[in-house]
């Protein structure tokens, strides 16, 4: 597949940029609608996923993230996730300019040298000759994977009470699964001879993917959004699910980084960048 000539490495990359855009001016939204409303009980998550529903900017918040989420999903079957993952905190140079004009959030030199330091993330990451993703035959790395995503919930859930951003990586842990199982849906999805049959395959993974998908898109983000400032939630949530994501792309689909210099360079610059971003406001 092919458009405009390009390869769909590059494709996947573009799509990518697009995601990180969306996924990042959404919460600048969503945080808007968050002001206005009362603490969020994480013991009732269906009342409160009603009182959300209600409020029009947080859904024309939602709404951006789902988009997002198809475009994200692309972008996984063109590139693969070890490529992807790395380019979403692109997005937070978006997130750091409207908060900024929208939340009042203020930006001094660190931040301006992370938003410099995200703007080369992508070019390394393009040259890191990551290979494409394979589908799984033995499901032993997919299950460790989850157990271990889901045990690291479990032990930072019962600190939130008295540690607020705790809510960032357990966002970036439901946001990694969501990952995983988006990667396992697309080559399910793609990989079978007719789209029916790849559509059967693929319904376990999509199920999943839009359990985990709603835990993070829903109920945790606007809990963390609600309780820390947009900017430095987001820095934190993309960092760890940058790790987490690009660990399950190598476990449990095979992938390959070819050119691990330029990868390197590209995921150190990524992760120092999103650090100064997400320090700048304190």
């Amino acid at each position: 597949m092919q458009l405009f000539g390009l390869p769909n490495d590059m494709l996947g990359i573009i799509l990518a940029l697009v995601t990180s855009l969306l996924w990042n001016i959404a919460p600048i939204i969503q945080k808007e609608a968050l002001a206005e409303m009362e603490e969020i009980d994480a013991k009732n998550p269906l009342k409160q996923t009603r009182k959300l529903f209600s409020k029009p900017r947080w859904v024309i918040g939602f709404v951006m993230a789902l988009i997002g989420g198809l475009t994200y999903m692309f972008a996984t079957q063109l590139a693969g996730i070890v490529v992807i993952q790395p380019l979403m905190n692109v997005g937070l140079i978006a997130l750091v300019f409207f908060s900024n004009r929208r939340l009042g959030e203020k930006i001094d030199i660190p931040a301006g040298i992370g938003i410099v330091l995200m703007i080369l993330t992508p070019v390394f990451i393009a040259f890191g000759g990551v290979t494409e993703p394979m589908m799984f035959t033995d499901f032993t790395g997919i299950l460790l994977f989850s157990a271990t995503m889901l045990i690291g919930i479990g032990l930072m859930a019962g600190g939130t009470s008295r540690i607020a951003i705790l809510w960032a990586p357990i966002t970036s842990l439901f946001q990694a699964l969501a990952s995983q199982f988006t990667q396992w849906f697309t080559l399910e999805l793609f990989g079978a001879v007719d789209i029916i049959q790849g559509f059967i395959n693929a319904l376990l993974p999509l199920i999943l993917l839009g359990v985990f998908t709603a835990i993070a898109a829903i109920y945790t983000v606007s809990i963390g959004l609600q309780r820390n400032p947009a900017s430095r939630f987001n820095a934190i949530t993309g960092t760890v699910s940058m790790f987490a994501v690009v660990l399950g792309g190598i476990m449990i689909f095979g992938q390959i980084i070819t050119n691990i210099p330029f990868y390197a360079i590209g995921l150190v610059f990524g992760i120092v960048g999103v650090i100064l971003l997400s320090k700048y406001q304190d």
